[in-house]
């Protein structure tokens, strides 16, 4: 995650959010703040619904909102407090709550969206050149305005001190000195000035190039202007995880191949390890070797079997555990699905490749999918697609039946996940 937006209606998130989505952002609006993340998102945006709330209550939800994403661990997160571009709501409560929360001591007030008519003159809000106040959102019946001048409007809810910045400022080149000023005497909140596009972009380069990390403020028109880097990583390839959970000659002979040409590193998972005392071990274990080698760029295989001797020890396997075949394939298929979670949890993977249909479903329970949707075909007979509803969101999961396919068929898989990554 590298951008929270915090907004306080439904459709001003949208609208936001769609400018970042444009640029190829990973961009997931919550309905509300309680709500989980993929883990590949670029971008949160948490509604609040607090426009009409009292000052008070919007102050709090705005708190409450963020409140996860401002411990140190998530210091690099950039916070942006989108506001209506006409300043209805609760913009001074909740700008100094985010300032608050996320530890900012500057705050940058440019809500202008010139596409649409919103410009910033002279510290006032103006709607197609005429000051707010005479416009028909100062009637707005759940949040009237009462005045044009932004800085009394966000004044009414903080004692925070509210600078402003004209437009000479804005476009005179010193604009970054400008802040870096403010920020010495202490901070505070500041009113930026834009009337076009480019005024925007100028303000948000000076914001990212702040030594501190100030509060962003503004509606569409200060997101679309944001540099790319502010909230998207760098798009690379990632590894695979593959789980071969079957125990046929064809799928060691699939992984034996990848091995040889150096396609994969292979996890051999100890199936009587997992059934002793010492499981838990045995399991962190394999958690560990995987996403040490997932965390150097490597494909990865979870093997259950390298060997055809391992078909005739099941038995003997099951009996000492005082098992059943069918329990003693049921417990390891489960065993495995958690693992295949906690290595999901710790690294950052681009795909699953999971062959055997107990380990496929085992998976899928582990990760709480609610289905799986097709979306291609690697080889005949084994589908692409996504869990519906799952931990890992859209990552691309490829399954196969135990004894299907060549011995290729698993670098064959691993080259179809890259090619998507390559955008081919």
């Amino acid at each position: 995650m590298k951008m929270i937006v915090v907004a306080d209606d439904f459709t001003g998130a949208n609208d936001t959010g769609v400018q970042l989505a444009k640029r190829g952002a990973r961009t997931e609006v919550m309905l509300t703040a309680q709500q989980k993340p993929s883990r590949r998102a670029d971008v949160l945006v948490i509604n609040t619904e607090s426009r009409a709330m009292s000052a008070e209550q919007a102050g709090a939800a705005v708190s409450r909102a963020l409140a996860p994403w401002c411990d140190s661990a998530q210091s690099n997160v950039l916070i942006y407090k989108k506001i209506d571009s006409t300043f209805r709501g609760n913009p001074g409560a909740e700008v100094a709550a985010a300032m608050a929360s996320s530890g900012a001591t500057l705050a940058l007030v440019a809500g202008a969206i010139p596409s649409a008519g919103r410009t910033t003159r002279n510290g006032e809000c103006l709607v197609y050149q005429q000051p707010l106040l005479e416009t028909e959102f100062a009637s707005d019946p759940r949040t009237p305005i009462t005045s044009s001048r932004i800085s009394t409007i966000i004044g009414l809810q903080t004692t925070l001190p509210v600078y402003e910045i004209t437009l000479d400022q804005v476009r005179g080149g010193e604009l970054p000195a400008h802040l870096e000023a403010l920020e010495s005497k202490g901070g505070g909140i500041v009113v930026l000035d834009a009337e076009s596009d480019n005024d925007l972009t100028l303000i948000a380069q000076a914001a990212c190039g702040l030594q501190k990390r100030p509060l962003l403020v503004g509606a569409a028109g200060l997101a679309n202007a944001l540099p790319a880097e502010s909230y998207m990583s760098a798009r690379q390839a990632l590894p695979v995880l593959v789980v071969a959970g079957s125990m046929s000659e064809m799928t060691r002979r699939q992984v034996t191949q990848a091995q040889r040409q150096g396609r994969a590193d292979v996890v051999d998972i100890n199936v009587e390890a997992l059934l002793s005392n010492t499981g838990e071990a045995a399991v962190d274990l394999v958690v560990q070797q995987a996403c040490d080698a997932l965390g150097r760029q490597r494909h990865c295989v979870l093997r259950t079997s390298s060997s055809a001797d391992d078909r005739e020890r099941v038995d003997a396997l099951a009996a000492s555990n005082g098992l059943t075949r069918q329990a003693l394939g049921e417990t390891l298929s489960r065993r495995i699905g958690e693992i295949t979670l906690a290595i999901l949890d710790r690294a950052r993977t681009g795909g699953l490749f999971l062959t055997g249909g107990d380990i496929a479903i085992s998976v899928a329970n582990a990760l709480g999918a609610e289905g799986y949707r097709i979306r291609s075909e690697v080889a005949p007979c084994i589908p692409c697609g996504t869990f519906v509803n799952s931990e890992i969101d859209d990552l691309p999961v490829i399954t196969k039946a135990g004894g299907f396919g060549t011995d290729s068929t698993l670098c064959d898989a691993l080259y179809f996940i890259e090619e998507m990554y390559s955008g081919h």
